[in-house]
């Protein structure tokens, strides 16, 4: 007889940030809180329009009203992602979301934050969705899955789907991605290395370093893919 294999318990999202900019449902926004309190990770508003402190609001929030009025209101996505090492953008509208297939689980996992440090997942408002200019904040832009004909998805919706996909996420991995120091060794062997090999001639290691922060930032590697990448650039500079 075939043994059933148990599968591993869900982790609590604690090193996940919802961001909600430009919400101006006070239904959305407690229904919101209520799945933050239900997956384990934190809540953050930027440029909120919605009443957040009336009866369709906690209604909704219900038994997770703490998370609804603790969550802090901010006035600029900068301020909401300023301590987190990944921001990943959710729309269904902006061209770098739609040139790409819709985010699933394997995906997610590649953005599980490492231990201690934060991913924010950034959502716009309910109606006009995420601007583009709030998305070229986020190293990530995705969008989710939407095989019926209709192509939007309700904001509350969208949270409880994209955190579902992460806290499957978390059960298939135990890799996460590579910590900020790992991937700051990364870029500081990456500017030793080309200082070494004579390559800058117009631009300085400085005026260059916002570029390698973006590259570095932008790959989807664990902690030991990146040692692993330092330790390969050190052996190519050598030769």
């Amino acid at each position: 007889m075939a043994m059933i294999q148990q599968a591993s318990p869900l982790r609590p999202l604690d090193g996940i940030v919802v961001v909600l900019v430009g919400t101006d449902g006070s239904e959305n926004a407690g229904g919101i809180a209520r799945l933050c309190g239900n997956f384990g990770c934190a809540l953050r508003f930027v440029d909120v329009h919605a009443r957040l402190d009336c009866h369709d609001a906690w209604k909704m929030a219900n038994p997770c009203i703490d998370i609804l009025d603790q969550a802090p209101r901010l006035a600029t996505l900068q301020e909401a992602i300023a301590d987190c090492a990944m921001v990943v953008a959710t729309s269904g509208k902006i061209a770098e979301a739609m040139e790409q297939d819709p985010i699933d689980v394997a995906r997610a996992a590649r953005l599980w934050p490492a231990p201690g440090e934060r991913c924010a997942i950034v959502f716009g408002n309910e109606r006009t969705g995420l601007s583009v200019e709030d998305a070229a904040l986020c190293q990530r832009v995705v969008r989710l899955p939407t095989p019926g004909p209709t192509d939007s998805i309700n904001l509350a919706s969208a949270v409880a789907c994209t955190l579902t996909l992460f806290a499957e996420a978390g059960r298939a991995t135990s890799t996460p991605r590579a910590s900020q120091s790992a991937r700051e060794a990364l870029l500081q062997t990456f500017e030793d290395k080309l200082l070494e090999r004579g390559f800058y001639k117009g631009a300085t290691p400085t005026t260059f370093r916002p570029r390698l922060q973006e590259l570095v930032a932008k790959m989807d590697i664990t902690t030991r893919d990146a040692e692993l990448l330092a330790h390969l650039l050190k052996a190519l500079a050598e030769r």
